[in-house]
């Protein structure tokens, strides 16, 4: 019976897992600890666990995450962390391209019509590696978060599958316009 009465108490710790973290952070513990009060005073009273009790208790629980997440989405909850992981994913694209540009500016001085073009590689160049790092943000927070890698496996697999595919164009780009960066003459 104590058993049951732990595993209950575990399933709805990870219930409350699914509120946003702000809130969790903030209320989980009483949360928890109000479930455990209002199970104990119900076998209490009654003398029985009552299935029916905890059920609901559940289904109260899961409207209000559903309540809590539809709020966090509307004050912007979501956009925020992508917002914080901006700069520095900005920044580390900047300082993997800035060594090219100055090859390029040191080699070959561009010319009017040539800018244009070294303008749009480098802005391309640039983005690659913020979106990678953008993708990968919220894979290593959620791992020092202590939530599993594979928590969520159609998730991971979008997300491996895009960070290889933009892998595989930087490098591609990167190993093509090589010469053209330490000035090989007539590379194209």
């Amino acid at each position: 019976m104590a058993h049951d009465r732990e595993r209950v108490r575990t399933l709805y710790r990870k219930l409350l897992g699914l509120y946003p973290r702000a809130f969790r952070k903030r209320f989980g513990e009483s949360m928890e600890q109000t479930f455990v009060d209002l199970c104990n005073e119900r076998k209490r009273r009654t003398g029985r666990g009552g299935f029916g009790f905890v059920l609901w208790l559940f289904v109260e629980t899961a409207v209000g995450i559903g309540r809590e997440r539809v709020l966090h989405i509307q004050r912007g909850g979501m956009m925020k962390g992508i917002s914080t992981d901006l700069g520095p994913a900005v920044s580390t694209g900047f300082i993997l391209v800035l060594p090219l540009v100055i090859l390029e500016f040191l080699f070959n001085a561009p010319t009017r019509q040539s800018a244009p073009g070294i303008i749009a590689l480098f802005g391309f160049m640039w983005l690659l590696p913020t979106s990678f790092i953008l993708v990968l943000a919220p894979m290593a927070r959620n791992l020092r978060g202590g939530s599993g890698i594979v928590a969520n496996p159609a998730e991971l697999l979008a997300r491996v599958a895009f960070l290889a595919l933009v892998a595989l164009v930087w490098g591609s780009l990167l190993v093509d316009q090589l010469p053209c960066f330490i000035g090989v003459p007539n590379c194209d």
